[in-house]
């Protein structure tokens, strides 16, 4: 609609990871396109075995005698992309699914079917979900893990600092620091690229579209304009609607047509730390969705230049 506005970020989840980073490009390859972002591969490999190598530095250990492992859910599309993901490690590592995780007597992290330590684990699963997590007797296993970390036993790559951008109240928070806390500069640029979120709906008049602090894949979400729901999530889980809202303006998405269907189409880019503590691009991609709210079963839609 030819308005920008970054609406969240959404770490600790490899969705979408392989599609913006090498997907796009295969697809335009074969339509004779040329990629749309063409260094994102090299920006990867770079910033993953960077993070790594911090990571074993914080254990006192080589790298080269640091057993690393990558894990996520047990599905085709977040293990395959673990599994995309570990080729661009410069070093030996095992890919497994959560499941088979292990902690010995407080004293280290293991993989259940080799027994075999871990020093470093890179782990995309949502920090909300770990905490509530509990074994086959029912005893909560987050303190156990959360000891292994305090003690430097283990290092989990990309975990506290994702959480903390995680909850959507951090808009909520920028939102209300404005020209108190930012520059004139950075304050503009939120400003005009930032849309107006707060924890409470008043804040926002009688239109404003309301979605839960932890909320992933449109859980829970609905829309108010003028006062009326208009629509609302398909999906609505108590996990995500017991939760506090935030409640953020009103904005109209763009629609493109996709095989005689008009959808809405959500842009997104994955950012890494460069190694120096700056943000650099390193994915971009278009999801559509059949319905207004983003969900779990929103399409990719390739692109290229």
């Amino acid at each position: 609609t030819g308005v920008k506005k970054v609406i969240e970020t959404n770490p600790q989840t490899p969705s979408f990871w392989f599609e913006c980073t090498e997907g796009n490009g295969k697809a335009a390859q074969h339509f004779g396109l040329k990629q749309a972002d063409f260094n994102a591969q090299t920006i990867l490999s770079l910033t993953l075995n960077q993070h790594i190598q911090r990571a074993a530095e914080c254990l006192k250990k080589p790298i080269s005698n640091c057993r690393v492992a990558f894990t996520a859910l047990n599905n085709a599309e977040d293990l395959g992309t673990m599994r995309w993901l570990s080729s661009h490690f410069h070093h030996k590592s095992a890919v497994f699914p959560l499941e088979f995780l292990r902690i010995k007597d407080g004293k280290y992290l293991f993989d259940y079917r080799t027994g075999q330590p871990i020093d470093i684990l890179f782990m995309w699963y949502p920090v909300e979900w770990a905490i509530h997590d509990t074994d086959e007797k029912g005893k909560k296993l987050w303190s156990a893990l959360e000891q292994l970390l305090l003690e430097k036993k283990l290092v989990v790559v990309n975990f506290g600092s994702a959480f903390a951008l995680q909850p959507k109240s951090v808009f909520a928070l920028i939102t209300d620091l404005g020209l108190d806390f930012f520059s004139p500069k950075d304050a503009d640029i939120i400003f005009n690229y930032f849309p107006k979120t707060s924890l409470t709906a008043s804040d926002l008049g009688n239109s404003y579209f309301a979605k839960p602090i932890l909320g992933r894949e449109g859980e829970g979400g609905f829309a108010v304009k003028s006062g009326q729901i208009v629509f609302r999530s398909h999906s609505n889980d108590p996990w995500y609607t017991e939760q506090d809202y935030v409640y953020q303006e009103l904005l109209e998405f763009p629609q493109v047509e996709i095989a005689g269907k008009s959808m809405t189409a959500v842009w997104g880019a994955w950012l890494y730390n460069n190694g120096n503590d700056q943000f650099v691009s390193g994915g971009v991609g278009m999801r559509v969705s059949e319905g207004q709210i983003t969900d779990n079963i929103s399409y990719w839609c390739p692109i290229g230049c």
